[in-house]
């Protein structure tokens, strides 16, 4: 079926892009929004359940399963997008496509689900040359940033100001440095995705009510969490991948950094703990919205051959004549699913599809 209508919504952190897309979304009889954080679909789908009633509006993320009966529109993970037709569909931070871990799934919606009446793509001005390659009648809307970002330098953890969160990159940093703010501030709310959705929400509410003056967190708070943040520090740019330790991009950090200052008010970044300060080249490029050019996103093969075993595999595994699109290789369902094959038990009991 032809789009009637294709755009992507693309800037830097705290642009309006997410309150734009919920403003197209309530035009239509039904829709839904694919977001790159359980938090991030939960902070939307309680915003518009306010606005239009909690029977109007589902949640579905990989953990949280909210709908009602007479539902038309859906707040999601971007994996937890229903496989069903919506007038209009959006996805957050698309720029995630081009994301190791995660890439290949945020590509396959971007590829093979659309709205019936429009579809919207959000994120970072580096995707726009690849959308263009797979859209070439899309329309680009560039948005600027509606504050001022500036660098502040360190401030000792005992010595933040009010309205900070701090960025570290495993849970035992997370926990260690949320006591010591707790020893010289008295209180500290403390998010990551290891927490049940209860106590995160419980801990973000902390924060968003003024109860506690500092936040720790991992850097997953880069991808879209609108909390009222004037600074954020970075304790360090290292982090475990899943695979290795690396240092974090600079669009990374930029997309980090951008979580301060909301709306017209402006924002502050600067290093606290063990990181003593940023580089002027990092800081100009996080201080005037740079990007890094996406050149390739990650895909796998979503038309799958069941007729056997190795069939199976070798579709998983199949490549693309596109050069922008990276084969997803090895990726945990697809190690697991070679596990599952190669057990005994199955391989005596698994029938072929012609056989069924």
């Amino acid at each position: 079926m032809k789009l009637r209508r294709i755009s992507a919504t693309l800037g830097p952190t705290n642009t309006g892009k997410t309150f734009s897309a919920i403003k197209k979304l309530l035009h239509y009889n039904s829709g839904v929004i694919g977001f790159p954080l359980r938090l991030l679909a939960r902070e939307n789908y309680e915003l518009v359940k306010n606005q239009v009633g909690q029977e109007k509006v589902a949640l579905v993320t990989g953990e949280e399963k909210v709908i009602p009966k007479d539902a038309k529109y859906f707040f999601c993970t971007v994996e937890s997008i229903p496989d069903q037709r919506f007038e209009f569909l959006a996805i957050d931070e698309i720029q995630l496509c081009a994301d190791f871990e995660r890439g290949h799934l945020f590509t396959e919606k971007l590829l093979n689900r659309n709205g019936i009446k429009e579809t919207m793509f959000l994120g970072s001005l580096s995707m726009e040359k690849i959308l263009l390659k797979i859209f070439p009648d899309i329309t680009i809307n560039r948005k600027p940033r509606l504050s001022k970002l500036s660098y502040c330098g360190y401030k000792n953890l005992s010595r933040l100001p009010n309205r900070s969160a701090v960025i570290a990159f495993s849970i035992i940093d997370v926990y260690e440095i949320a006591n010591r703010i707790k020893q010289s501030h008295g209180g500290v709310s403390v998010v990551m995705g290891a927490l049940s959705p209860d106590v995160r929400n419980a801990q973000v509410k902390l924060f968003e009510d003024g109860k506690v003056n500092h936040i720790v967190a991992t850097d997953a708070i880069g991808l879209g969490l609108n909390l009222n943040i004037k600074n954020i520090f970075f304790s360090s740019l290292i982090k475990f991948d899943g695979i290795r330790e690396r240092k974090i991009s600079n669009d990374e950090i930029s997309q980090i950094a951008g979580r301060a200052g909301r709306y017209i008010h402006d924002g502050f970044f600067g290093t606290t703990g063990n990181l003593k300060f940023l580089s002027d080249e990092l800081v100009n490029f996080v201080e005037n919205y740079e990007y890094s050019e996406i050149e390739k996103i990650f895909w796998r093969n979503s038309s799958l051959n069941f007729a056997t075993q190795k069939d199976l595999i070798n579709s998983i595994s199949k490549k693309n004549e596109k050069e922008y699109f990276l084969v997803k290789k090895n990726a945990s369902d697809q190690r697991y699913l070679k596990i599952l094959l190669n057990d005994k038990f199955i391989k005596n009991n698994i029938k072929n599809s012609y056989e069924l």
